[in-house]
């Protein structure tokens, strides 16, 4: 069953996709350049646009998806309100700026999406599970510990990962385009 658009749902069906948490570089060329070349109306497919803002947000959280940072992080450092500032945090978490991830963070405040993150992050996560909300701060240092040497987190900070980009991404795609 399809969640979104054909070209979409491609491209989240990637192997490795959301696996590295600072990568270094896109986890496939070909497939970050058909989505920096894809026009808007292939990316959402038989959707109509309806919220040009939050489309390419989408856009950038698919080049975020597949490890291609620098084109995401420039959509994302010109998105204005506190989504575009939410995603800019996950931006520079994943390039292990965790200071300025946590910046970002506290100027996107709490976000709609956090209840629903917060149930799929306390399937994945003790820590998670024992927070009353999504708690983007905790996930951040969390990374940092792995990037500095707590390999055993590893397996939880991916599925925290993807739980995180599933939901804003979701939340996303759901306000960019028509119901249908």
């Amino acid at each position: 069953m399809a969640l979104y658009s054909e070209f979409i749902d491609r491209t989240l069906r990637a192997e490795n996709l959301l696996v590295k948490l600072t990568p270094s570089e896109p986890l496939d060329r070909g497939l970050a350049r058909s989505i920096r070349d894809a026009d808007d109306a292939a990316v959402a497919g038989e959707a109509a646009i309806t919220s040009a803002p939050h489309f390419a947000l989408v856009r950038g959280g698919l080049l975020y998806a597949v490890d291609d940072l620098a084109p995401a992080h420039a959509i994302f450092q010109e998105a204005s309100g506190d989504l575009g500032a939410y995603w800019h945090g996950m931006m520079h978490r994943r390039e292990g700026d965790f200071d300025n991830a946590r910046y970002w963070f506290r100027r996107a405040g709490e976000q709609p999406f956090f209840a629903k993150l917060h149930g799929a992050a306390a399937a994945v996560s003790a820590d998670m599970a024992r927070q009353s909300n999504w708690d983007p701060y905790l996930f951040t240092g969390q990374c940092e510990q792995v990037r500095f040497g707590a390999e055993e987190l590893l397996g939880e900070m991916r599925g925290l990962q993807r739980a995180e980009f599933d939901a804003i991404f979701d939340y996303c795609w759901r306000r960019s385009v028509a119901a249908t």
